[in-house]
């Protein structure tokens, strides 16, 4: 791939890199306190239902890889969101326990087995050589930026739907507004699909996108580097301090005392940190050898 790939390509990839996974975390985070009084379970339920995901997500890291090296990324993005589209649909009817954990155990399947390395793939081929670190830089950092769009849509949205206000408000009209979240952001997830399915198709042939594949010899090679599990460590630490920002609005709720709106809405105003971020720290380790960069 010789020639420049244009910017949009690369926008539809950051909007799939989002919403892919708004479903399954986006919205637990923004309205965690809502979350689970309408689903009637507990934090630790909840956890338990991201415990199942981690573990299918495990697995799928391990063989999601060889499946994008067989057929082309934006089919697999496509078909992953509209898979997890629908288990939005599933999600809006409120499931118990149990459908929780089935349905976040399919998520594990559908947002990772399907479509990360896809994702990956498909960024570094926009990225081509010489621009690798930008492209991931302008991938996480735009992934924030949309994840506060449809966190604040999502705010706006609940909000609206709640004219008699959230103190007053009983478990019926808090489900039918928090139902109407989920809809438009799985509609919002099938319409990326459609635009990985049109934008992101690539002009060369099957033979020139899968010539990079690897099989399980190269796989254990790469495992014997010890800089690759440094670097599964660092990636590691960083999700769990990742995960703490999970709390913010249940925080915000039982200890500081605001409403759920208000604590969806300080949640989402967190997310403005993360385009900030993720741009600034590309651009500067763009600018500096890797190895260096992570000695600091």
């Amino acid at each position: 791939m010789e020639e420049k790939q244009p910017y949009f390509k690369l926008i539809v990839l950051i909007m799939a890199g989002t919403s892919s996974f708004y479903l399954p975390f986006g919205i637990a985070r923004v309205f965690r306190p809502t979350f689970l009084d309408v689903f009637s379970i507990n934090n630790l339920e909840l956890g338990l239902c991201f415990s199942v995901y981690g573990v299918i997500a495990l697995f799928s890291y391990f063989f999601g890889g060889g499946l994008a090296d067989r057929i082309k990324p934006n089919v697999l993005m496509a078909s992953s969101l509209f898979m997890t589209a629908a288990g939005g649909l599933y999600m809006a009817s409120y499931p118990s326990i149990f459908g929780l954990k089935v349905l976040y155990g399919y998520w594990g399947f559908t947002t990772v087995f399907l479509f990360w390395a896809a994702m990956i793939k498909a960024t570094r081929m926009w990225g081509e050589s010489a621009n690798q670190l930008r492209a991931f830089a302008f991938l996480d950092g735009g992934r924030g930026l949309v994840a506060t769009l449809l966190g604040s849509m999502g705010v706006v949205v609940f909000g609206s739907m709640l004219t008699e206000g959230i103190a007053t408000v009983d478990l019926d009209s808090k489900k039918n507004a928090f139902s109407s979240v989920i809809y438009i952001t799985s509609s919002v997830v099938i319409i990326v699909g459609i635009l990985c399915l049109i934008f992101l198709r690539s002009k060369g042939t099957d033979d020139e996108l899968i010539k990079d594949k690897i099989g399980f010899e190269q796989l254990f090679k790469v495992l014997r580097i010890p800089s690759v599990w440094y670097l599964m460590v660092i990636i590691l630490c960083a999700y769990f301090a990742y995960k703490v920002t999970d709390i913010g609005s249940l925080y915000a709720n039982e200890v500081m005392g605001y409403d759920e709106i208000d604590s969806a809405g300080l949640a989402t105003f967190l997310l403005f940190l993360r385009p900030v971020i993720g741009l600034l720290i590309g651009f500067f380790a763009s600018s500096i050898k890797s190895v260096n960069f992570f000695s600091y």
